[in-house]
């Protein structure tokens, strides 16, 4: 595979977008982020099956992410509160 090196023209505005964009998600550069950018919107087109299927298990991983996460959090608090009971018991006994 060749390299090819390609010219976009866009306003000040979008590139200021993209490059905040791009550090949000952790790209090395304004190129990595366009590339992946391209490269999503060739599959959507090329094989809209295909990207959907992928886009369905991208929110059903975020679905699981955000579950469990939810519940770390409810055992946390859950711990937290027995903690605080257990407090609030040996302070009632030694005060």
């Amino acid at each position: 595979m060749t390299d090819v090196m390609v010219s976009v023209r866009m306003p000040k505005s979008l590139v200021s977008e993209l490059k905040a964009l791009a550090k949000e998600q952790h790209f090395l550069d304004l190129s990595e982020e366009i590339r992946s950018i391209v490269r999503k919107k060739w599959i959507q087109y090329t094989n809209p099956e295909l990207f959907e299927l992928k886009k369905l298990r991208e929110s059903i991983e975020d679905e699981i992410k955000r579950k469990s996460v939810e519940k770390v959090r409810e055992e946390v608090n859950k711990e937290l509160e027995r903690i605080r009971l257990q407090l609030k018991k040996e302070d009632m006994l030694n005060g």
